[in-house]
């Protein structure tokens, strides 16, 4: 039984009133296979932050009740007094810092934070807290090892770089889906403006070599980019 692309059900709520910001730190937890949720003001995270919640990222300047109170709510509730919360938050005082660790945060992030940063400290909390995500996706005879950043085939190693283990990763954990050439610059090479969409084609063709027959699951998109599916024929 193959398991494509699941992600590791571990579910994530991002509370923030900023809608840009909900919407890309939701983008680089779902790209390492979280499953996000999103409240934009107290009283919605209140309602949204459930038992089946793993984990809080938490603004405190919110309309409504602040992330203070929020956090005071959800550890005076038994089914959810045990979920880690790390505030991010624009009060950079030490004493916003310390309050929010003595209401029962797990970690205090000040903004700006880079996104990369976040996921990271995220990972960490969660291992802290006992929280396992899935370290491998399988598919057919294709093994992804994401702690380790690499991939095998019938237990070979395909000695991928990092870029090429990247895209691989991506375009399996979104099945079916068609992403433009573009939109692989952006996600994996972050800074698009530095490398053209020709950067795409030879980063492919250059998987395709490595995974062999495989490489007919990652399929060209006529007009439009590339896309993994499960059950391929081979191109003509």
């Amino acid at each position: 039984m193959n398991k494509i692309a699941e992600p590791s059900k571990i579910q994530i709520l991002v509370v923030d009133d900023e809608e840009d910001v909900v919407e890309v730190i939701s983008h680089f937890l779902e790209q390492e296979g979280f499953v996000v949720q999103q409240a934009y003001d107290g009283e919605e995270a209140l309602a949204k932050a459930g038992p089946e919640i793993d984990l809080v990222v938490l603004d405190i300047m919110l309309p409504g009740l602040d992330g203070f109170e929020v956090c005071k709510r959800l550890r005076s509730r038994v089914e959810t007094e045990t979920i880690p919360i790390i505030f991010l938050s624009a009060k950079i005082e030490e004493e916003d810092q310390i309050k929010g660790l003595m209401l029962g945060g797990d970690d205090y992030l000040t903004k700006p934070v880079s996104p990369q940063m976040l996921v990271a400290r995220v990972k960490a909390v969660l291992r802290r807290a006992g929280v396992e995500e899935n370290p491998t996706i399988e598919v057919k005879n294709l093994t992804i090892y994401e702690e380790e950043y690499r991939a095998s085939l019938d237990g070979k190693d395909l000695g991928l770089t990092l870029t090429e283990f990247e895209l691989l990763r991506y375009l399996v954990r979104h099945p079916r889906k068609a992403f433009t050439r573009q939109q692989l610059l952006e996600t994996i090479w972050k800074d698009a403006m530095m490398v053209t969409e020709r950067t795409v084609d030879a980063h492919i063709k250059n998987l395709r070599e490595k995974l062999g027959d495989f490489a007919q699951h990652i399929q060209t998109v006529r007009g439009v980019g590339y896309r993994f599916v499960e059950d391929a024929v081979a191109e003509a």
